[in-house]
């Protein structure tokens, strides 16, 4: 098991990666669901023309979720979303990985991805945006079993 260990960091700059989080981490244990899976769910996000453009199949709760995120733009831009709040969170760029619960998300420099794991635990209407360029916008929608 990976430990990853953090004390009131609001943001940390590794190799490149830029993730941005709230308040005291403590010692964090990166759940083995967060672990590469061949049930995991794929959410791609390419960012063009300051436009977020998702693509993705039905998703499901509970079950390890892969957003693989693309900044396609000249501009540097950020992914981020509140639906990564409480959850244990795994984010990886250029080489690097940082786990976490309450990242908020990732800077993208221009023509670089980055990959977010995290387990889908809440349905509804989930909002990211670029923090940026506020205009830009996307959501993912989550239905409940019961809801469909």
């Amino acid at each position: 098991m990976i430990k990853q260990w953090a004390r009131w960091w609001t943001g940390v700059v590794i190799a490149g990666l830029t993730v941005w989080f709230p308040g005291p981490l403590g010692s964090m244990q990166v759940p083995e669901r967060l672990a590469r899976s061949e049930s995991e769910q794929v959410v791609e996000v390419t960012i063009k023309d300051y436009k977020f453009r998702t693509k993705q199949g039905a998703l499901r709760l509970g079950l390890p979720t892969v957003i693989k995120v693309r900044n396609e733009d000249a501009e540097r831009h950020d992914f981020g979303s509140t639906m990564f709040e409480g959850l244990s969170t795994q984010i990886e760029q250029n080489g690097v990985i940082v786990y976490g619960r309450g990242l908020g998300g990732v800077f993208l420099d221009p023509n670089r991805g980055a990959i977010v794991r995290f387990d889908l635990s809440r349905p509804g209407r989930h909002e990211f945006r670029c923090s940026l360029h506020p205009t830009m916008t996307g959501e993912l929608l989550i239905l409940s079993t019961e809801a469909v």
